[in-house]
């Protein structure tokens, strides 16, 4: 691809935002330069739009925006849900028994523009404090519930999690995958802790849930040829994103797995790394 893309899809953790957790000045500018080009500029995040409200009001994003990883698309600032790849509620069901029998307390991502909160949390006594502390910081809404049965919400049910130590969640991660074969995706990782805490998040999708596969069928719906989508990334739930698009750029400081399906390379997220692609994108990077 030797001209301007079309669309560029951009990660936020760890990619567009610096590791206070911020936009800069630069990466922002580089946005909006980009879409007065003709780029249209895509957010595709682990996080719920309701997690990064002010991240969004600050770049005046407005579009459809990936969430959860790729378990759902919804427009911005609207809210309202465009597409979504909710869990099977009898694996949700079998998910959450695992997780409760090894005492992990259980984090149920919703649809909010269907359900009546963000989360339900089964065993929220059991909670790690990493968890009461992203929810708290954010003011997401959450419904504490003892049982399983009494969600009324189960079928929206966009993705499972729980956070532990990277013991506990390799455990468990053996179990569900005994337990559901195939049925689901999974994937733990290293989650963002407090005061350098080594906390890993187990995350359980409906199995073909990605980032990649919410932006592939946004790009036939809108004509748009995957060859023309750039998209830059640096966790793993960015693999399939990178390895897709036409132009897969990794910053300086993504895991090993992205660099390695990348084709383009930027500098890190503590340097702008983000502006640093635009730029080259908007030279004709080829």
């Amino acid at each position: 691809m030797n001209k301007m893309p079309s669309l560029l899809v951009v990660d936020l953790d760890g990619t567009l935002l610096c590791p206070q957790g911020q936009v800069s000045s630069v990466n922002r500018g580089a946005l909006h330069a980009a879409r007065d080009s003709g780029i249209e500029i895509m957010i595709a995040t682990g996080r719920t739009h309701m997690e990064c409200h002010d991240i969004l009001d600050s770049l005046e994003y407005q579009g459809p925006m990936v969430i959860a990883s790729g378990a759902a698309m919804v427009d911005w600032p609207s809210g309202r849900t465009l597409e979504r790849t909710p869990l099977v509620e009898s694996d949700s069901h079998l998910v959450t028994t695992t997780l409760r029998s090894l005492g992990h307390a259980v984090m149920l991502l919703k649809d909010r523009h269907v359900a009546d909160t963000d989360y339900t949390i089964i065993g929220s006594e059991q909670m790690h404090p990493t968890s009461e502390w992203w929810l708290d910081l954010h003011e997401v809404q959450c419904k504490r519930l003892d049982h399983l049965e009494d969600d009324d919400s189960l079928q929206y049910t966009l993705r499972i999690a729980s956070l532990g130590t990277p013991a506990d969640m390799a455990r468990a991660a053996e179990n569900i995958k005994k337990a559901l074969g195939d049925r689901v995706f999974f994937r733990h990782w290293p989650a963002v802790g407090r005061d350098g805490e080594c906390v890993h998040m187990l995350e359980i999708f409906m199995q073909g849930v990605n980032k990649w596969t919410m932006v592939s069928q946004y790009c036939e719906a809108s004509e748009i040829g995957f060859e023309q989508v750039a998209a830059i990334g640096d966790g793993l739930n960015d693999i399939e994103l990178i390895a897709g698009a036409g132009i897969g750029i990794a910053v300086e400081n993504a895991d090993q797995a992205v660099r390695r399906v990348a084709n383009r390379m930027t500098r890190s997220h503590d340097q702008d790394g983000v502006a640093h692609a635009v730029e080259r994108l908007m030279d004709g990077w080829s």
